[in-house]
């Protein structure tokens, strides 16, 4: 196997906090069947994972072995996770995202996160641990990397997404994000390593993100309000169904404290078929429309469509008593 780069492997390099997913994996298992049987919970904890000798594979203290692409990514996804040969968004459905979003509609969503991300990395703190969970193909993490850095060159940005085809893009974007491929309902990462977990658009996993929270770490999150993208979503259907916020809070309430909310309200003025063609290949809509519906949109050259984001601060409701397992290595610096 051709071995990665120097600049390729320099993120995994640094990426100190990582868990072998097998051995987590199984505790997870013995845990559960200890639970069932009441017994005592396994003591040992779950090995870090660390850079082999060649630079070509990350490896835990049993030998369990994760090569490192070409492109600088891992693949810590193990099989008995994986619900289908694929799973995740296919590498078309990747591809359409990278697309639009490099047309730079979305720049105000980035400029917003940013500036968040920004004010919430601790003062003191000179080598901060970013989680972008659900990372995609790594446009925000992407943008957020490069601003940050300038300040804090120590910074390590975690991608952590379980679409392989998202993840090698991710790396391939940007050579300084550490990129996974991994569920994000077990991500193999040290509890309260994070300073900053971002979710764009994805799904939430509040008992998962408070666990890798620090105490004192920040949840900040991107979702689409009741207006977004409503233009093009009435010319493909007869009715949509309103967004619920409430619904949407409540499944973060017993984790997390909603600490700071910004609306994000734009037009986005789509002045091509090509762009049109483009906003509707990232969404979940170009596969929930039916044929007929799509084929309005092929006569459309200019389209206003309004972009209606919530960006939500979150900080956690309270510390989470540690597992014996879960108890944060020493040895991280």
């Amino acid at each position: 196997m051709k071995a990665p780069s120097t600049a390729l492997t320099s993120s995994i390099t640094r990426a100190k906090h990582l868990l072998c997913p097998l051995c987590l994996h199984s505790q997870e298992s013995n845990n559960t069947a200890n639970d069932a049987t009441n017994n005592a919970p396994a003591s040992t904890m779950t090995p870090l994972l660390s850079i082999s000798n060649d630079q070509r594979s990350l490896v835990c203290e049993h030998n369990h072995t994760f090569d490192i692409a070409k492109q600088g990514y891992v693949n810590l996804l193990p099989v008995q996770q994986k619900k289908s040969l694929t799973p995740g968004d296919s590498k078309d459905m990747v591809l359409a995202r990278k697309k639009f979003l490099n047309l730079g509609y979305y720049q105000p969503l980035v400029d917003a996160l940013i500036q968040t991300c920004n004010a919430s990395i601790p003062k003191d703190k000179s080598a901060p641990i970013l989680l972008d969970a659900g990372c995609g193909e790594g446009y925000y993490s992407d943008h957020i990397q490069q601003a940050l850095i300038q300040q804090h060159p120590e910074l390590v940005c975690y991608g952590f997404d379980i679409a392989k085809p998202a993840v090698k893009e991710a790396a391939k974007r940007n050579a300084g994000l550490s990129c996974f491929v991994s569920t994000i309902k077990a991500i193999p990462l040290v509890p309260q390593s994070c300073d900053i977990i971002i979710s764009v658009f994805s799904p939430m996993q509040p008992a998962q993100f408070q666990r890798l929270l620090q105490s004192g770490g920040s949840l900040i999150v991107l979702c689409a309000g009741k207006q977004h993208l409503h233009q093009l979503k009435s010319l493909l259907y007869d009715s949509t169904n309103d967004y619920n916020e409430d619904k949407f809070l409540a499944q973060l309430d017993s984790h997390f404290t909603l600490v700071q909310r910004t609306s994000i309200q734009q037009t986005m003025n789509l002045s091509s078929q090509h762009d049109i063609a483009a906003l509707l290949a990232m969404t979940p809509h170009f596969w929930r429309a039916s044929p007929e519906a799509k084929q309005k949109l092929n006569g459309i050259d200019r389209l206003e469509v309004d972009i209606d984001v919530q960006l939500m601060l979150f900080h956690p409701k309270r510390p989470l008593t540690a597992h014996p397992k879960d108890t944060p290595p020493q040895n991280l610096a």
